[in-house]
């Protein structure tokens, strides 16, 4: 359809009172009645961890004031943070006439306001309270950039519950997680990961105690979908950098405890030129990805050269989807070359995954930590 043939239908449209929008591709989020915004947060079980993540962990009270059942919902939630809860069934007719709080607990205000009459209340119990007391929808209402975006943009994970069971470290988004905990404990570790894509690996590195994680993404749709995280989850130990990952070095970036470059470094125009930054970032390089096998005689095979030793791989054609390099293609090394690039410069390497998969992306799929030896 043409530009003006566009315009004229949109006018048409706008004549009679319509609006014309693109459809989500994911159906729409059921909101709470009289408001336009808010989800319906007792319809949606993701919602009861979500929202007690909003609660900071150090405070030692929380007053939940609702429906028995919106006390019912958010209670466990937020007792499994170690948080002590008091509960009393109340309606907007009750006022601000609620009684003494503890001293530094908060006070949870269930019911959302939809009236003039509604606010006034809040008003009133802020006056009393005063910024103790927080509505409902100040706990939700970040977690609705998330629904968002998963409307808009595309996800490796569709599901809103299951992404935000990463985000919430209720689960991992890879089976390898405790494993590289186990021989690289996280807890207080300085980590720069690379291509982040939606933040779901930048939460397991969050969630296992390192105490900063730097991520170096060139996609914006990558950015913006880490960023919402950040936002939701209160990752302020989370820095985000748009760059291309070549560019990242230690000149530029500093020392880190670990380098993170899971699903990466077949991503890469330049390979050697990568690993050689991965090791000036740090002494344990964690690294997983594609990679293929022995040549066999009608592989695709060729050979790249680098300090005066040749290196099987595969070239690789990129196409430009949201997960993808920034390069119109990449390698696939070999897997016994990508193992022996490290061992012959110095580094231990622990492989943790070696297989041939069946994948339409790759032939297998390897992953090892390399660690600097002293």
């Amino acid at each position: 359809m043409s530009n003006p043939i566009k315009r004229l239908v949109r006018k048409s449209f706008s004549t009679v009172g319509l609006e014309v929008h693109r459809k989500n591709k994911q159906d729409s989020v059921e909101l709470i009645d009289g408001n336009l915004v808010v989800p319906n947060v007792w319809a949606m079980p993701a919602y009861r961890d979500l929202i007690a993540s909003r609660i900071a962990a150090s405070c030692p009270h929380v007053v939940l004031l609702g429906d028995q059942q919106q006390i019912d919902f958010l209670k466990p939630g937020i007792e499994d943070r170690g948080l002590k809860v008091t509960a009393s069934v109340w309606d907007w007719s009750d006022g601000a006439e609620y009684g003494s709080v503890p001293e530094g607990s908060i006070i949870v205000l269930c019911k959302l306001p939809v009236t003039e009459l509604h606010w006034r209340v809040v008003q009133a119990l802020k006056a009393r309270y005063g910024p103790r007391v927080i509505g409902i929808q100040e706990l939700a209402l970040p977690f609705t950039t998330i629904h968002q975006a998963q409307a808009s943009l595309t996800y490796s994970v569709d599901s809103f519950d299951e992404l935000t069971s990463y985000y919430l470290g209720k689960a991992f988004f890879g089976d390898f997680f405790d494993d590289l905990n186990a021989v690289v404990p996280l807890k207080g570790r300085r980590v720069i990961e690379f291509g982040p894509m939606e933040g779901a690996q930048t939460a397991a590195l969050v969630n296992l105690g390192a105490e900063s994680v730097t991520c170096i993404e060139a996609r914006a749709v990558s950015f913006i979908k880490t960023m919402i995280a950040k936002y939701c989850c209160g990752w302020d130990n989370v820095t985000l950098i748009m760059d291309d990952f070549h560019n990242a070095n230690r000149q530029k970036y500093g020392k880190f405890d670990l380098a993170f470059a899971h699903g990466v470094y077949y991503h890469s125009i330049a390979p050697f030129f990568f690993f050689d930054n991965l090791m000036s970032l740090s002494d344990n390089i964690f690294i997983g990805g594609y990679c293929i096998g022995p040549a066999g005689p009608s592989d695709n095979r060729e050979t790249l050269e680098y300090e005066g030793r040749k290196f099987l791989v595969k070239k690789i054609e990129i196409g430009n989807t949201y997960n993808n390099a920034v390069n119109e293609y990449a390698y696939h090394l070999s897997n016994v070359d990508l193992i022996d690039f490290f061992r012959e410069r110095n580094y231990n390497v622990n492989v943790m995954l070696d297989e041939a998969i069946d994948d339409p992306w790759g032939e297998r799929f390897i992953r090892f930590l390399a660690t600097k030896q002293s």
